[in-house]
């Protein structure tokens, strides 16, 4: 029992510390979103993560070791979500699914997706959609499954 605990802690520990970014990308995000408040950063894989808040929304910004900008994740609102995508969602076969979670991915080069996650029993998907309602994906992550929305070329990986 004594491990498990200790396993459990060392997890939560190693993943959701709060650490010091390097300068150059503390400077970057300030640049790049100046109204950022509330800024802790963690380390994901090989990426510095900033979780913070601006305009009343919570956001992730990764930013890779050499200080570039690689995503931006966003909480939104089921309102936030352009019309074409509700009704995608809404005509699909997880309508009837409990919505969870729902978030705006921006990339520097990719267009903007969007993830709704839903979930019924103990089945979890994030779908995720073209800003035309067009379902690019869906991902299982039920259980224990990695639910992290990584950048664009770390997913072309298999993580």
């Amino acid at each position: 029992m004594f491990l498990i605990i200790s396993e459990i802690y060392l997890f939560l520990f190693r993943t959701h510390v709060n650490i010091k970014a390097p300068d150059a990308v503390s400077k970057a995000l300030k640049d790049k979103y100046p109204a950022a408040m509330d800024i802790e950063w963690e380390r994901k894989g090989d990426y510095f993560v900033a979780d913070c808040w601006m305009d009343g929304r919570e956001m992730d910004v990764w930013y890779d070791v050499q200080a570039t900008w690689k995503l931006t994740e966003t909480d939104i609102l089921w309102e936030g979500l352009p019309p074409t995508v509700q009704t995608a969602f809404e005509g699909g076969e997880y309508a009837q699914w409990r919505r969870e979670d729902i978030d705006m991915l921006e990339y520097p080069v990719q267009p903007v997706q969007y993830v709704i996650e839903v979930e019924r029993g103990n089945e979890e998907y994030q779908l995720f959609y073209a800003g035309d309602g067009n379902l690019l994906q869906k991902r299982d992550v039920s259980g224990n499954k990695d639910d992290t929305h990584w950048p664009i070329d770390e997913l072309k990986t298999g993580r």
